[in-house]
Order: C-alpha cells, then structure tokens, then sequence
C-alpha cells in the first residue's frame, strides 16, 4: 500500500477516553478492549489500526464480527477513516474476488471463518494483518467449529484485539476462549477443563477464585463504565408487575405442577447449570407469562402483559417521546406490529435482511411517524444505536445476560440527551421472578470479575445455594 496515496487519518475527532484506548491500542498487539456498549469501540478500534496500517506495523486489518454487525462495521470505517473496507459476502466469485482487492479492512462475520477457513488462511498469510473479534464473546465455548477455526488464525496474525461490552456473556468461563484467542494460553491455561476445574474447586472458596480471575482479567484489560467517561442522561428502571388471570394462569398453573414434580428429583447444581429438560420447561413457563398464544393457539384472551404496555405506550406516546419493545419471541413482534399499527412500528428480528435493518434503524433516527421500534434480542441486541428513543420495554426476558444488558444500551449510549427509562414486565409470582433475581446474579458476578463492582452481594451467594428459590419464583 502507498502512504502517498492513502489518507490514514480519522475523519472524526476522538473523546479523550476514546484517545486513552486508542495509544493502548497502538502499545499492544494482544488487547482486550471491554468498554461498556456506548462508548464507540468500534471508532477507537478503527482508528488506531488506521494509524498502525500508516507506520507500517499492519498491512491490512481482518474484521470477524456478528452478521448483524457486517454492514455497521462497513459504514463506521467510512465515517471514521478515508480508507476501504470491504464486506466478504456473495457469491464464491465475488467472494475471492473480494479477497483479492485492494482494501484495507476485510469484513467477515464468525459463521464464514469457517466456510471459508482456507480462503481466509491464505489472505492472512499473504500479508501483515490484525485480526478484529467483534462481540468477542461469540467464541466462550471453545469446542465450537467457529472457535477452533478461529484459533487456526493466531500465528497468521500480527496483531489481534477482542472488543465486547460483556465479556462475562453469561458465566465467569466464557473468558477463557476469548483470552486463549490472544496468547494461546498464557494467561488462563492451555486447557479449558482444568480453568473451569479450577474455578469451580469445591476445596477453596468461591469468591476467593473469581477474585483471582478479576484480578488478571483487569490487569489485562481496558474497560471503562459510561458513568465514569462520559455526561450522559441518568438511566432508571421500572419494574412493572402484573397479575396474570382467565385462561393464562389456567395454562401456567398445569405447567407450573408437571415443573416442580420435575425440579424436586434434581439437585440445585443440575437447576443452575440449567439442565435442557428444565430450560425447556422454564422458556413454555415464559411464552406463557409473555402471551399464551405463543404455544396454544386456541387462546383468544387478551395477556396481562399487553394491556400493561398499552398504559406504559400511551403515557410515552403523550410525552411526544419514542419506545423501544424488546420481546424474546419472534411471533409476539409480529403481533404486537398489527397490535400497534397506529403508532407506525419498524421491527427487527432474524428473518429482516441485514441492510433492511439498518435502513429501519435510520429511518426510526430521523423520522417523527415511526413512535416504536419492537425488536427480538437475539437480532438486534448489539451495534446499533436508537437514541431518538428513551424509553426500553422489555415485554419478557430470557436467562441470557448478554441480551438484557446490551439490549438496553441501544438507547442509552452516545449522543442520548433524555433521560431513559428502562421498564420490565414482571408477571408476579411466575418464572418470571426467578429469570429477574438470576439476571441479578449473572450481572453481579460478572460485574465484579470486569472490576465494575468492588465485591460480591450477600444475596448473590445466597441464591446460589437456595433451591427453594426457583420454586418459590415459580409460584409455589
């Protein structure tokens, strides 16, 4: 590449914290960057290879991203850089092709690194290159064909950084791959099984393990909480509850019964490792919570939860502010479009094209008609930014960490200037405690291991321990 024609500088100009991760950037060639959702990792990201790609240290950068996030990555290199990026999909022609242009950033999404491992192989070894795990997170289990692909790329690469806002995605291991990626080892182990032996020994304590962990994962890292970088607007929840009644709590009752004689023969160990039998049962105890509908189609009332987000819609809508839906279950975004036609709704769930999404997302920016956005976390969780809203309803959740938390960033990150709410629908004395008080849980720890809290709640050991919680929660 000729300095003489490429222009390496940013477009943009960077917040100081966004020019601290930037010099760390540039000092390593094994960074994990954990900031937390909002604070434009991508641009710190882009701009410090630019400039790595100017001295010379890199010829090329290789982005490995979530498919939602291909063409966001496409359009904040051109916002952020004069330089080329390139997205690797298409046909197999255009495809090698692609490889073979003369771009700077190549993007490519996790489930690829493995269809076209070979392809991808060569490209990193026909240059200098740093390799970009966006979402860092999709490769915790390292016994995946996408983690052990990825793995074959270390010794191709010069430079490699892991970017996540939620690095602890759901338990404490799921750093291990992540950290495994950047120096093979070094720091977690070579060996996945005796982390996790180690983490979970029954012979020293629990706190006194994940304090050690903290301790290297924060030595080895860069995160920043918002609240400490940046004057945004004060984020406060609302915890709505709600009775469920009629042929709703007929239908979770005769679940609830053939649950609990399930749960009395299993251990509490079995429950919190969340056994596929039980989760089963727990995601039909949820839809049922959400909308009955969702797997009984004879049911015709209206569930308990709608007729609470008409109240909460109506209040916002009157403010003149924007909402945001976020529901687990793609047939309740569907309903809930046709039952909100009036306030001209966008959606956002697996089956709506890449592209397509993004033009709602812009089109719910910069349009005044479009009042609510309803969404499936599992699609739209991450990358994208809708602060026109500032308010998030979340209809149900599921057990996922990852979901809730950057789910409810999409509002509240650069460039909100109202103070957002965040509500959550809570079926009263349903699963639906139970998944609350286990978020909790999953935030707390993974909180303290990312050095966002100083120590562990009391409640969060309690819990841990306390069978009796999950059957109380379901309602006995």
């Amino acid at each position: 590449m000729n300095e003489n024609v490429q222009n390496f500088n940013s477009k943009t100009i960077a917040l100081p914290h966004q020019i601290e991760a930037i010099n760390y950037i540039l000092k390593n060639n094994k960074i994990a960057l954990f900031d937390e959702q909002g604070l434009g990792k991508t641009k710190v990201v882009i701009d410090a290879l630019c400039w790595s790609m100017k001295e010379g240290s890199i010829e090329g950068v290789l982005v490995i991203a979530p498919m939602s996030l291909l063409y966001n990555w496409e359009q904040e290199v051109c916002k952020h850089s004069f330089l080329i990026p390139i997205v690797l999909k298409g046909t197999k022609r255009e495809k090698r092709y692609k490889f073979l242009t003369g771009a700077n950033f190549y993007i490519t999404n996790y489930e690829a690194v493995i269809a076209e491992n070979q392809k991808i192989k060569r490209f990193c070894k026909s240059r200098s290159v740093a390799i970009v795990l966006d979402e860092s997170a999709r490769i915790k289990d390292p016994k995946t064909k996408t983690a052990q692909a990825i793995f074959q790329l270390i010794p191709l690469s010069t430079k490699r950084i892991i970017i996540s806002g939620t690095p602890v995605a759901n338990k404490p291991y799921d750093l291990w791959a992540q950290y495994y990626f950047l120096d093979e080892g070094a720091l977690l182990g070579s060996d996945f099984k005796i982390f996790k032996t180690q983490l979970d020994n029954k012979n020293s304590n629990f706190d006194i393990n994940l304090n050690e962990l903290r301790t290297t994962i924060n030595a080895n890292s860069m995160r920043r909480l918002k609240d400490d970088v940046l004057e945004l607007p004060e984020k406060q929840y609302k915890d709505v509850f709600v009775d469920i009644t009629g042929k709703q709590l007929e239908l979770y009752e005769q679940l609830r019964k053939e649950l609990i004689i399930e749960i009395t023969n299993f251990q509490g160990e079995i429950i919190l490792d969340e056994s596929s039998s039980i989760l089963k049962k727990l995601l039909r105890l949820t839809q049922i919570a959400s909308n009955p509908h969702l797997i009984d189609k004879s049911y015709t009332e209206i569930p308990a939860k709608f007729t609470a987000l008409d109240q909460i819609l109506d209040s916002i809508i009157s403010k003149g502010e924007k909402a945001v839906i976020w529901t687990c279950f793609v047939e309740n975004v569907i309903l809930l479009k046709k039952r909100y036609s009036t306030y001209y709704p966008l959606v956002i769930y697996g089956e709506i094209p890449i592209k397509e999404r993004s033009e709602y997302v812009s089109k719910f920016q910069d349009s005044d008609k479009n009042k609510i956005m309803i969404l499936n976390p599992a699609a739209a969780r991450e990358g994208i930014t809708l602060t026109k809203a500032n308010n998030a309803i979340y209809l149900d959740r599921n057990f996922n960490l990852v979901d809730y938390l950057q789910s409810q960033d999409r509002i509240h990150r650069i460039s909100q200037e109202k103070e957002c709410t965040i509500y959550k629908l809570i079926a009263k004395k349903t699963v639906d405690e139970y998944i609350e008080n286990l978020v909790d849980v999953k935030t707390d720890i993974a909180g303290f291991i990312q050095g966002d809290f100083d120590k562990i709640k009391n409640e969060t050991f309690a819990f841990l321990t306390n069978k009796k919680e999950l059957l109380h929660t379901l309602g006995g």
